[in-house]
């Protein structure tokens, strides 16, 4: 019996189909992404190759579904922007990967519970690039990214993330330019349109393309007022890759949205590409490196669309225009450094910060200040459970919550001056259960493996608290589930489970924990038995017979050459060469066991021709004829000649070992004389073997 040589065969097969899966091609097993502040990942890092659909259905904008990956990442500001980079057919140089035809999705929710979608993206005109914008994203919280492509497509991408908190709503003209607080990156979703004044780049390298209001397409004012005497750089990249985005910088000599005697500083006007090392997309901006301070729309030799730092003077007051040219009305991602901008100082005390216990308030004071204006606005948002879970004064605050765990409170303050700041700050609410009723698990059902090793068992459990009076608003009714006791999830069924012991646990909003053990068992394996191996001759029929342990009701199938019952326990073959055959043995549940016999075929190829034969007709050695072992399945040619080379007789596929059958001693029709013949003979075997066989015999009366 030779059982051990399958298993190994599908085990190796089994590894290389899996080789090229990606692992996160499902929404349970994502790739948890760090710190998305400003986030990209390598070019080409991630790929949909060989990638599984995770069993959701298509997102409300995508046109096709085949096999999607999944990212998560969690939230620290209330925005974000998201871009996967492939490739097109006018842009391969700068791809980021070899995807076309992208499609992604934002969720937010737990895989396997609940899970809805936020946004929907799709590269359906094959451009190479996708973007995503969501804002009002809780601090704290994970959300999901799920990535495909149309039409089945597959390849590599890069996947680029930017979560920060907005400036105020940005403003086209520069006497109503938007404040800048700080100098965090942020990303603009759209630009339409160039406000009331359409012309304020004139004059400038915005404004050498000829016509009235040549200097402004789409457009958007940002001013700021320096923090300290600094070295300004910065990079704009536009959010649809290929986006001719254009900048003018100035200062402001008569304060902010006063912008009557502006002086233009930095300008850069080159079109894309101008540079055939000019990233892509085509970023734009200032930097260390760079000695121009103006580029225009000529593309001149050495520009590659960025300009030399410009030194900011303390208390001075700066604004930027930044014009999408293409007037495609996507907007762009901003990075500024070397520099930072005078704002509110947005600040907040926590007590007490640690050991929250349960029913406790604690208290939030705010201690933001602004040095060069008033706070007119506060947004509190006290993070997930929270009472209550925001508020719009300056406080003090008292806030309780209802589960345990890290928060998350996000102050964001707005000024008289339109400028905007957030901060963000962390607590952790301590588990408590002293005085609350006991927790307990119970298992609701259990689903032992149909087969051995099937992977197939599951859990159900749900959880109670002791007291049926218990207050439901704290949390009684709130359960999470874990089979490690470190990752809990609102889910209260497991599946997909290998046999064994397992420990589960159960955990409500405040933290109190309950366990138990659960076995999970398995029927013993399907053990076939197909028979020890056989050696036999070419032709040879043999029997094979099968059986199995345990004792059940069970299908045979045999797999092999020449099986006369595929389906029969016993059964007979003839072998032509040797080989296994495989039994395949199924029970009542369609677990499956296999099993496997060698059979050696001896190649002897037996054939001889009478060297007398006497057809008198007496019915005895009447006709000449080839005989040989159960190996030949017939004569393919006989010919016979005379003592002088004449051909008496000419056969053609002659049954084997007939006597009654073959040359019959006559020639037109006429009995020879007695003499010697001459015969040449091809005979073939069942296993296609022909051989050639001649020699001499005697014709007598």
């Amino acid at each position: 019996m030779i059982r051990k040589w399958i298993f190994i065969v599908l085990a190796c097969f089994t590894s290389l189909v899996l080789w090229s899966q990606p692992t996160n091609d499902q929404c349970n097993t994502p790739i948890k992404l760090g710190d998305v502040t400003k986030y990209c990942s390598k070019v080409g890092e991630y790929s949909l190759q060989g990638a599984s659909p995770s069993g959701y259905g298509p997102s409300t904008c995508w046109t096709s579904m085949s096999g999607d990956v999944w990212f998560t990442f969690r939230a620290f500001a209330s925005d974000v922007s998201i871009t996967i980079i492939g490739t097109n057919s006018t842009n391969p140089g700068g791809a980021g990967g070899t995807l076309k035809g992208m499609q992604a999705s934002l969720y937010s929710g737990i895989c396997g519970g609940t899970i809805s979608e936020l946004n929907c993206a799709n590269d359906v005109n094959l451009v190479g690039t996708t973007t995503m914008y969501e804002g009002g994203l809780i601090v704290g919280q994970d959300y999901y990214i799920r990535v495909d492509a149309v039409q089945g497509q597959t390849g590599t991408f890069q996947l680029c993330i930017n979560n920060y908190f907005p400036p105020a709503q940005p403003e086209q003209d520069c006497n109503n330019a938007t404040l800048l607080c700080n100098s965090e990156p942020f990303v603009v979703k759209a630009i339409l349109g160039a406000g009331l004044v359409r012309d304020e780049g004139r004059g400038s390298c915005l404004g050498e393309g000829g016509g009235i209001s040549a200097s402004e397409q789409q457009s958007i004012w940002f001013s700021w007022i320096a923090a300290a005497r600094c070295t300004l750089t910065f990079t704009i990249t536009p959010l649809n890759q290929g986006d001719d985005i254009d900048f003018a910088l100035y200062e402001l000599p008569s304060g902010l949205r006063n912008c009557n005697d502006k002086v233009l500083a930095r300008c850069n006007a080159s079109a894309p590409p101008c540079s055939p090392t000019r990233r892509v997309p085509y970023s734009t901006g200032l930097s260390l490196t760079d000695n121009d301070i103006s580029e225009n729309f000529n593309c001149d030799a050495g520009e590659n669309a960025f300009s030399k730092y410009l030194i900011l003077e303390q208390g001075k007051a700066y604004g930027l225009l930044i014009n999408n040219f293409t007037a495609s009305g996507q907007g762009f991602s901003i990075e500024f450094d070397g520099c930072d901008f005078q704002g509110p100082e947005a600040a907040f005390t926590i007590d007490p910060l640690i050991g929250l216990r349960c029913e406790t308030d604690f208290t939030i004071t705010d201690s933001s200040s602004f040095a060069i204006g008033r706070i007119v606005s506060y947004e509190w948002n006290f993070g997930k459970d929270a009472v209550p879970q925001t508020a719009s004064t300056k406080g003090p605050h008292k806030v309780r919550y209802n589960s345990f765990g890290e928060k998350f409170i996000t102050l964001t303050l707005l000024t008289d001056l339109g400028c905007k700041v957030t901060e963000v700050r962390r607590l952790y609410a301590e588990p408590c259960c002293e005085d609350l009723p006991t927790l307990r698990l119970n298992v609701d059902s259990l689903l032992n493996l149909k087969c051995n090793n099937s992977n197939d068992g599951k859990i159900v459990v749900s959880g109670r608290q002791g007291n049926p009076y218990y207050d439901q608003t704290t949390g009684s009714n709130y359960f999470l589930y874990s089979l490690d006791g470190f990752n809990y999830l609102p889910i209260s069924a497991f599946a997909n489970l290998p046999a064994g012991s397992y420990k589960l646990y159960i955990q409500d909003r405040k933290g109190c924990v309950d366990s138990t053990t659960v076995t999970i068992s398995e029927p013993p394996p399907i053990s076939p038995n197909a028979g020890s191996n056989l050696e036999i001759d070419l032709g040879e029929y043999v029997t094979l017979s099968g059986s199995a342990t345990p004792d059940d009701i069970y299908q045979y199938m045999w797999l092999g050459d020449s099986v006369q019952c595929m389906t029969c326990q016993t059964t007979q073959v003839r072998p032509i060469n040797s080989g296994y055959y495989k039994l395949k043995v199924t029970n009542q549940n369609d677990c499956i066991g296999y099993d496997s016999v060698y059979i050696q075929v001896n190649k002897y190829y037996d054939v001889f021709a009478p060297n007398v034969f006497s057809p008198n007709g007496d019915n005895v050695n009447d006709f000449f004829n080839i005989f040989g072992s159960s190996a030949v399945l017939h004569v393919e040619s006989l010919k016979i000649f005379d003592r002088w080379g004449d051909l008496v007789y000419d056969g053609k596929y002659v049954p084997i070992n007939n006597p009654l059958v073959g040359w019959d001693g006559r020639f037109r029709d006429k009995p020879m004389n007695p003499a010697v013949f001459t015969y040449v003979a091809k005979v073939k075997f069942i296993d296609g073997v022909i051989k050639d066989l001649a020699g001499e015999f005697t014709l007598v009366k």
